[in-house]
């Protein structure tokens, strides 16, 4: 069976195509024919198969031949199946770093990810993308990101608005950050953790508002580092999961003069789901304990959330909470205290964020509990 690509503006680009034809392999190239409904699927299957991790980080020109394979479905208009074959690529990436124990540039199907997301309206995950493309290149730049020699630069300042100034100080406050955490910032959304959030000035359209993507592979690694003691690992974590979730900007470690947040989140967007009932703002708390939280420490952080008159508050606890399935103790308070006052606590435990890490939407799973707690439904 022949490839055939099609275009909005009709026919392939002769370039184009004669570079498909030459990079990638004859059995790959027919995969991308429209009549191949379940192509994409065959492609992120096949592709890992064919370009192994130490194979991509050898030789760039492998990466090119994935990348024409992912930008002849976007030329298709098969976005949702180019995302795919992006995300893949970038999983890739990252197996190659820790097959060759260091850091490998990973800007390229960053920043086609960020186009698939503005394809699908997606402002704030496209801006988001792009950011991590820029930690990225602010690497390879050693702390300069060129505005003729990479795409992520005309992308943030003549798209998004970014100042020329502002997208420097990025640059150099990520290369900083890499040279002092070289194993930690092989992830660009480590690195991104470090910048401030000044960037994040989009709002989320309604159709990415329910949207919840993530790179498992960093969630997994932060999760496997959970129990040294400091309890920062857990904290880096929940901000991670939490900053994920398009149109909701988490701040760690902010103090007052009395008490330290682990993590304030504030919510903008479209309020049509459960977050209309959160407020604008809301707190959480981190315990990486050996034990399950108790009655004193959960009633401890309803009077956090009372004196910031926030109505909602996440409780990320590492071995759960005490009464867990028998609704005494611990449990038994999350549903008094918002009986009592109206305030609204779910815990969020290892094995949630296990499941977060291994592909479930969090957006859905604070839905599921907070409905629990509000309608004391069964636990």
């Amino acid at each position: 069976m022949g490839a055939v690509f099609v275009f909005e503006e009709g026919k392939m680009p002769n370039l184009f195509e004669e570079e498909i034809q030459k990079v990638v392999p004859p059995d790959i190239i027919t995969l991308l024919d429209p009549d191949v409904r379940d192509g994409a699927r065959q492609l992120v299957e096949q592709l890992p198969q064919r370009f192994r991790p130490r194979t991509i980080a050898r030789a760039t020109n492998k990466m090119r031949a994935w990348e024409l394979c992912g930008l002849a479905l976007m030329k298709q208009t098969r976005v949702h199946d180019a995302l795919m074959v992006f995300n893949a690529l970038y999983e890739q990436c990252l197996k190659a770093q820790q097959a060759i124990g260091s850091h490998m540039h990973k800007g390229m199907p960053l920043v086609w990810i960020s186009e698939c997301h503005l394809a699908l309206g997606h402002p704030v995950l496209s801006k988001r993308y792009l950011m991590l493309t820029a930690c990225e290149d602010a690497i390879r730049g050693h702390g300069f990101i060129s505005p003729g020699g990479t795409g992520v630069y005309f992308r943030l300042v003549w798209r998004h608005g970014m100042s020329d100034q502002q997208l420097r100080q990025y640059a150099i406050s990520a290369y900083k950050k890499f040279k002092a955490h070289r194993v930690d910032a092989r992830f660009p959304e480590w690195l991104l953790q470090e910048l401030d959030q000044d960037w994040m000035i989009e709002l989320p359209s309604f159709g990415e508002s329910l949207t919840y993507c993530i790179n498992r592979s960093y969630a997994t690694s932060l999760l496997q580092k959970l129990g040294s003691g400091t309890g920062k690992e857990l904290e880096r974590l929940a901000h991670y999961l939490l900053s994920s979730i398009p149109g909701c900007r988490a701040a760690r470690g902010l103090r007052t003069k009395s008490t330290e947040y682990d993590i304030v989140c504030s919510i903008s967007g479209p309020g049509v789901d459960f977050r209309a009932e959160l407020g604008r703002y809301f707190i959480c708390e981190c315990k990486d304990w050996t034990r399950p939280v108790d009655f004193s420490a959960l009633a401890k952080f309803s009077r956090v959330l009372e004196s910031a008159k926030c109505r909602f508050g996440i409780l990320f606890a590492k071995e759960g909470i005490t009464g867990t399935g028998r609704t005494t103790d611990a449990e038994r308070e999350l549903l008094k205290v918002f009986q009592d006052r109206g305030l609204v606590i779910v815990a969020i435990s290892r094995s949630d964020l296990a499941g977060v890490a291994s592909g479930e939407n969090l957006i859905a799973m604070l839905r599921s509990k907070y409905e629990q707690v509000r309608f004391d439904l069964r636990m």
